[in-house]
């Protein structure tokens, strides 16, 4: 995991944390706003883990069709 996908879900949780104490001391429409962030930084988190998990298996074929040319010339 990344520096920037921790981050983004330290956010999400501290913003949920965050709600679940605005949520006890007021309304749910005076909360509403920190819900909405928190669920949006854990989006944001998905959205980057799984663009970074397509870049690695797009990378991953060449790497491995590499270690394989190479196993074959060693033999």
């Amino acid at each position: 995991m990344k520096l920037s996908e921790i981050l983004l879900l330290s956010a999400a949780a501290g913003f949920l944390i965050l709600w679940i104490a605005e949520y006890q001391r007021t309304t749910f429409a005076d909360s509403y706003w920190l819900l909405m962030l928190g669920v949006g930084f854990l989006f944001a988190f998905q959205y980057f883990k799984n663009k970074r998990l397509e870049r690695e298996k797009a990378v991953s074929p060449t790497i491995k069709q590499m270690v394989e040319d190479r196993k074959k010339k060693k033999k």
